[in-house]
């Protein structure tokens, strides 16, 4: 069960990576837009914005597993990238760059809460617990526990990942980065990002398998 979630979260929780003309036509879009909004073209930075909002906000909403202060991180993400953009090199993957700056935002914002987070944690813990064991008799009712379930147990999980395993496990699983991409976004190497993946999809599995074997027993 606790593998069955993890993995239809990890793998389905988001849309499948852009076909590769897709991706190239994005890329070319987005590339357009920068180069614009670097000449003091503001409504090219309100189109960068509006063409990269979903994806920074989702991405924030996965690290810091809040989505208020995704909300708040997202804005200070295009604070920063409107005060450093003319630094940014012709050329350079825009997508990377974006990416590590939110990164890095949202890596700021978890330590500034950091000193409740455990109290966070065990509440929550408690509420995936009935929610994963809780008898539905419909059967849409049945199936909406079931993806509460699945997002509360892997929410849990990604927030007791360490911040390097949690960043590169949410752009390469849950983004649909590449591996290269995701080493570029967080100014690593794709070896160490390919380990890092790997040990966070590990400890994922056993949390949910502890999670899940803790709320059985206490049925």
């Amino acid at each position: 069960m606790a593998t069955e979630t993890a993995h239809l979260f990890l793998t389905g929780a988001s849309e499948l990576p852009p076909r590769a003309r897709e991706a190239e036509t994005r890329a070319e879009r987005l590339s357009s837009l920068v180069a614009r909004a670097r000449t003091g073209d503001s409504q090219a930075f309100e189109l960068l914005l509006l063409a990269t909002e979903q994806r920074v906000v989702a991405v924030a909403w996965r690290l810091l597993g809040n989505r208020e202060d995704a909300r708040d991180a997202a804005q200070e993400v295009y604070l920063r990238v409107f005060k450093y953009l003319a630094r940014f090199r012709e050329g350079e993957d825009f997508q990377a760059w974006l990416y590590r700056i939110a990164v890095n935002v949202c890596r700021d914002v978890a330590r500034k809460r950091r000193a409740g987070r455990e109290e966070q944690i065990e509440d929550c813990e408690t509420d995936a617990r009935h929610a994963a064991f809780e008898n539905a008799r419909e059967e849409d009712a049945e199936a909406r526990a079931l993806r509460a379930q699945r997002l509360a147990l892997v929410r849990l999980a990604l927030a007791t990942l360490p911040e390097k395993e949690r960043a590169a496990l949410v752009l390469r699983d849950l983004e649909g980065l590449s591996t290269e991409e995701v080493a570029r976004a967080l100014g690593s190497r794709p070896v160490t990002v390919r380990s890092q993946v790997a040990s966070a999809r590990a400890k994922i599995k056993v949390y949910c398998d502890r999670l899940l074997q803790r709320g059985g027993a206490a049925r």
